[in-house]
C-alpha cells in the first residue's frame, strides 16, 4: 500500500532460504509458493505522485500466508554531499534494501531529495545501501557528483546521512568525436568487491551528452567500468579508482583500430583471438558496427574464409595442417553518418605457427596514436603531424598458451590523404623506446594510415585504418 494506504502496483522479489528458489511475484495478487521461509525485497511508487518506497522482510508461508509492506510504515531517506556541489543541480537520493547473505534478492529506487522512504527492520538478514547523486540540470555542461554507504545490521528507521567529497574519486573525462558522433549515452558501472553486491545498485550512473565533451564523474573509490555509446559502443574492463586521485580518460582519441590479443594454437587448432577491428584506445572493447571478410591461408591455399556482420564475431578455431607459416587477413567496415573517422581497417598477420604446441604466435598489431589533434580528432591545416606506432602484443591470460619471446626488426610505414589511392612512404623512427612518425598534412581532407612491422623470427603485420584522423 503506498503511502495514502490505497493498494498500488509493485514486483516483489522472493527467495526461499532453504532451497534457493528465487523468483519474482507481483503484490495484491495470489501466488503459490511451496510452504518454507522466504526473504522479501521490493520498491513501489506512490499512486499520483513521485514518491517512492522500499523494504525488506522475511515471511514463513504455510497454508495461506497474508503479508503487507506498507508505505506508512516508511521513514524519509535524506541523504546529501559536504561540500554541496552548489546550485544548478537535480538532486537525487536512491535506496536499495539487500539481504545480507547475498542472494538474488534486492531491490530499490531512486527519487527526488525528499520523495524517498525506507520501511524499518531490525531483522539482520537485510541491509540498506543508500546514495545521493547531482547532476546538472545543464545537457551540455557540468559536471557529476555520486556517493554511497551501506547500512548493515537491518533497515533503519529513516536514513539521514551527509556524506563526504574528500572520499571519492575522481575520474575526468575528455570525449571527442569523429570515430562517433552526436548524442552519446555515458556508463560508469560499478563492480562488487569482498563479495558484498548491495553497494552495485546504487554505485550507478548514465547520462547523454552531445559529443565533443568534456565533464569529471565524481564517484565512490572502487572498481568502475566507463562505457560510451552512440552509433557505436566501446567499453572496457574494470579498473580501480582510489579516493582522493583524479584519473583522466580520453575517449573517442584517433585512431579507432585493430586491437586485441593475438592469436594462439591449441592442440592442432588455431584459435584467432579477440581482435577487433575498431578499437578506441582508451576503451578497446566494442566496435559493434563492424562487419567484414576473414580468411587465413597456407601453402597457397584457403583453410578458412568468413564474412562476418556487426552480430557475429570474428573468432574461429579452424584446425591447421601442421607446422608452417600461415596468413590471416581481415578487414572490416563500419556503417557511420558522412565525414566519421576510422570507417575502414585491416590487419593482415603473416607468421610461423606450430598445432603441436599451446603457443600464442609472434607478431605486432600497430595502434596509431596521431598527437596534437583537437576535441573532434582534427589537425591543422599544412602542419606535421607526429603519429606514435604502439607496437601491441596483449597475452591471452591463458596460462596454459606461452606467449613466445618476441622483438622487432624493422618497421615501415606510409600515409595517404586520397583514400588509398595513393600510399606515401615516411621513416619510422625509434626513440625512448617509441616508434613514431611524421606526417605532413595537407591544406583539408583525412589521413589514413599504414604500418608494416616485421620481427626477428620473420613473422609480420601489416595494419591499416582509414580515415584515421581529419584536417581542417
Amino acid at each position: 500500500m503506498d503511502r495514502s494506504g490505497k493498494p498500488v502496483y509493485a514486483q516483489v522479489e522472493v527467495y526461499n532460504t532453504k532451497t534457493f528458489d528465487f523468483r519474482i511475484i507481483e503484490g495484491n495478487k495470489a501466488t503459490s509458493l511451496p510452504n518454507g521461509s522466504y526473504e522479501l525485497v521490493t520498491s513501489f511508487g506512490d499512486a499520483r505522485d513521485e514518491r517512492a518506497t522500499v523494504g525488506g522482510h522475511s515471511v514463513t508461508v504455510s497454508g495461506a500466508t497474508k503479508t503487507t509492506f506498507d508505505a506508512r510504515q516508511g521513514r524519509p531517506v535524506n541523504v546529501s554531499l559536504s561540500p554541496n556541489p552548489g546550485s544548478g543541480y537535480d538532486h537525487m537520493v536512491s535506496a536499495y534494501v539487500c539481504t545480507s547473505d547475498n542472494d538474488p534478492a534486492n531491490m530499490g529506487t531512486s527519487a527526488p531529495a525528499g520523495d524517498l522512504y525506507v520501511i524499518p527492520t531490525s531483522s539482520k538478514a537485510y541491509e540498506l545501501a543508500y546514495g545521493t547523486a547531482y547532476q546538472p540540470q545543464s545537457a551540455t555542461g557540468g559536471d557529476f557528483w555520486l556517493a554511497s554507504a551501506t547500512h548493515r545490521g537491518g533497515v533503519p528507521s529513516g536514513m539521514s546521512a551527509t556524506l563526504k567529497q574528500s572520499g571519492l574519486t575522481a575520474i575526468k573525462v575528455s570525449a571527442r568525436s569523429g570515430p562517433d558522433s552526436g548524442q552519446a549515452r555515458f556508463s560508469f558501472h560499478y563492480q562488487t568487491t569482498g563479495g558484498d553486491a548491495c553497494p552495485m545498485s546504487t554505485n550507478s550512473l548514465m547520462f547523454q551528452r552531445e559529443l565533443p565533451n568534456s565533464f569529471t564523474a565524481h564517484l565512490p573509490p572502487g572498481e568502475w567500468q566507463v562505457g560510451q555509446q552512440s552509433h557505436d559502443f566501446i567499453f572496457d574492463g574494470d579498473h580501480n579508482y582510489a579516493a582522493g586521485t583524479t584519473t583522466s580518460l580520453t575517449l573517442g582519441h584517433a585512431v579507432w583500430g585493430p586491437g586485441g590479443r593475438l592469436p594462439n594454437t591449441w592442440y592442432h587448432q588455431l584459435y584467432f583471438g579477440d581482435i577487433n577491428l575498431f578499437a578506441d584506445p582508451t576503451l578497446p572493447g566494442g566496435g559493434t558496427l563492424a562487419s567484414g571478410t576473414v580468411t587465413l591461408t597456407h601453402a597457397g591455399k584457403t583453410l578458412y574464409s568468413h564474412t562476418y556482420t556487426h552480430l557475429d564475431g570474428i573468432d574461429a578455431h579452424p584446425v591447421i595442417p601442421g607446422a608452417g607459416w600461415y596468413t590471416i587477413s581481415e578487414t572490416g567496415r563500419r556503417s557511420l553518418p558522412s565525414g566519421s573517422l576510422s570507417t575502414t581497417s585491416s590487419l593482415t598477420l603473416h607468421f610461423y605457427a606450430d598445432p603441436s604446441k599451446n603457443d600464442q604466435i609472434r607478431d605486432y598489431i600497430t595502434r596509431f596514436w596521431p598527437d596534437a589533434l583537437n576535441s573532434r580528432n582534427q589537425a591543422a591545416p599544412g602542419s606535421t603531424t607526429t603519429v606514435v606506432l604502439g607496437m601491441q602484443r596483449s597475452g591471452t591470460g591463458d596460462g596454459t598458451i606461452s606467449q613466445l619471446s618476441d622483438s622487432v626488426k624493422s618497421v615501415r610505414a606510409w600515409y595517404t590523404t586520397d583514400d588509398g589511392a595513393t600510399w606515401h612512404a615516411t621513416t619510422a623512427k625509434l626513440s625512448g623506446g617509441k616508434w613514431t612518425i611524421a606526417v605532413p598534412n595537407p591544406a583539408s581532407g583525412r589521413v589514413g594510415l599504414r604500418s608494416t612491422v616485421t620481427d626477428t623470427h620473420g613473422d609480420s603485420s601489416t595494419t591499416t585504418v582509414y580515415n584515421a584522423y581529419a584536417v581542417s
